[in-house]
């Protein structure tokens, strides 16, 4: 909120207070607007081309929706939803997750955390 009320303070203050500044501003606006709505009339292949493939870009994008969704849809009925959750199914609660493998390369020093700092002796700070 506080983004938006800085830009336009900030584009209220470079508008023209002067009256004749102003007319020729409201004038190139509006020319500015007219050329960019006749812009196809003028650059009709152009438009054309544009359509063509913003109807190409629509037909993909609707695909990959309908892609993700129907994964989305055979994964939920086949249940890897549920199992990819390590979910305990005779007690219906989510199994704890290993954090250690049984063939690591890690030695207990290793898994020594540093953040925990070092022990201080009664004489020193």
């Amino acid at each position: 909120m506080l983004r938006i009320a800085t830009f336009a303070a900030v584009a209220i203050a470079l508008l023209p207070s002067d009256r004749e500044q102003q007319q020729r501003l409201y004038e190139r606006a509006g020319s500015t607007a007219q050329w960019v709505v006749t812009f196809c009339d003028r650059n009709s292949a152009a438009c054309a081309k544009g359509s063509e493939y913003w109807s190409l870009f629509v037909a993909k994008a609707e695909f990959g929706a309908k892609l993700a969704y129907d994964m989305m849809r055979e994964r939920e009925a086949s249940g890897l939803a549920t199992s990819s959750l390590n979910l305990d199914q005779s007690k219906g609660r989510v199994a704890p997750a290993l954090l250690e493998r049984d063939s690591g390369t890690l030695t207990p020093l290793d898994k020594e955390p540093d953040w925990r700092g070092k022990h201080l002796t009664k004489n020193g700070v």
